[in-house]
């Protein structure tokens, strides 16, 4: 079944409880990825959980944010990149976020942009596209997606209104893992109620830096969940200095909802295995 037709196919959701408060969907309607993907994608997950958020307003009930990270767009164009377009258009979410490393080759970006730019390009969702860069985006001007959807918010806090209500999003300095600013998390107000905030972060171990913050989701990548792992999905190499369990999925860690997305494309080896690519969306619920 194509991903528009998993969409309109009208198939009773389903669901697992994974957390008190976190559960993701399930059924005959929801792909498992290949074990093996080589140059392209085609087959990658959409991952869905449903996330309890305390002191949600009612308006924000349903507010879908879909999560990709880790495009590492090269100069060729992947036939998943016209699958999940076509998903997107069929059923934007309400909110797009990027987290980190869009284009591949850090060196020579350029050669990689044009792909970026037209999958960007093609991106939809409701109250727009933002992101931030990863460490293979260092040398990538902000300017490069000046005439795009996407708006990238690294080392800022904004607002975002939808639905007559707010929600705050909150990004750290980047594109590497040093560029973050000692005490950048003190320059930032208190925590408001009533006004959900999300923390992107290209670096999942950011999260011991930032938990004073409280935020209510923090979202990031950067792992890809091992890229090549052992069966059953178990990461041989880390990039990160969380423990092992913590390299992908949800989790509940220092009070917030805790997201690792596997990402979605390929660095250094042009394969997956046992590690496939996704697409993670997150619905707030109170």
């Amino acid at each position: 079944m194509s991903a528009a037709g998993a969409v309109e196919s009208g198939a009773v959701e389903q669901w697992e409880t994974l957390l008190p408060g976190l559960r993701r969907k399930i059924g005959p309607d929801v792909r498992r990825g290949p074990w093996f993907q080589y140059h392209d994608v085609a087959g990658f997950e959409w991952n869905t959980f449903e996330t309890r958020i305390a002191h949600l307003p009612v308006e924000l009930e349903g507010f879908r944010i879909v999560q990709l990270s880790d495009l590492h767009c090269m100069p060729h164009w992947q036939t998943a990149y016209d699958e999940l377009i076509d998903r997107l258009k069929v059923d934007p979410p309400d909110l797009l976020v990027l987290t980190g490393d869009i284009t591949d080759q850090i060196r020579t970006p350029s050669r990689c942009l044009p792909t970026a730019r037209r999958l960007i390009n093609q991106l939809h969702a409701h109250r727009g596209v933002i992101g931030i860069f990863g460490n293979h985006d260092f040398f990538v001007k902000p300017a490069a997606y000046a005439d795009t959807p996407l708006r990238l918010i690294d080392g800022k806090r904004i607002l975002i209104s939808a639905r007559g209500k707010t929600l705050e999003v909150i990004a750290p300095p980047g594109p590497r893992r040093e560029d973050y600013i000692r005490g950048f998390e003190n320059t930032l107000p208190e925590k408001q109620p009533g006004v959900p905030r999300i923390i992107l972060s290209h670096y999942p171990d950011h999260i011991r830096r930032m938990k004073g913050l409280e935020p209510d989701l923090f979202l990031s990548g950067h792992t890809h969940g091992g890229q090549a792992c052992l069966p059953g999905g178990i990461a041989i190499l880390r990039h990160d200095s969380l423990p092992l369990n913590l390299l992908a999925g949800a989790h509940r860690l220092h009070g917030s909802w805790f997201f690792v997305s596997r990402g979605f494309g390929f660095s250094t080896l042009p394969f997956r295995l046992f590690c496939p690519a996704e697409v993670v969306e997150v619905r707030l619920m109170s």
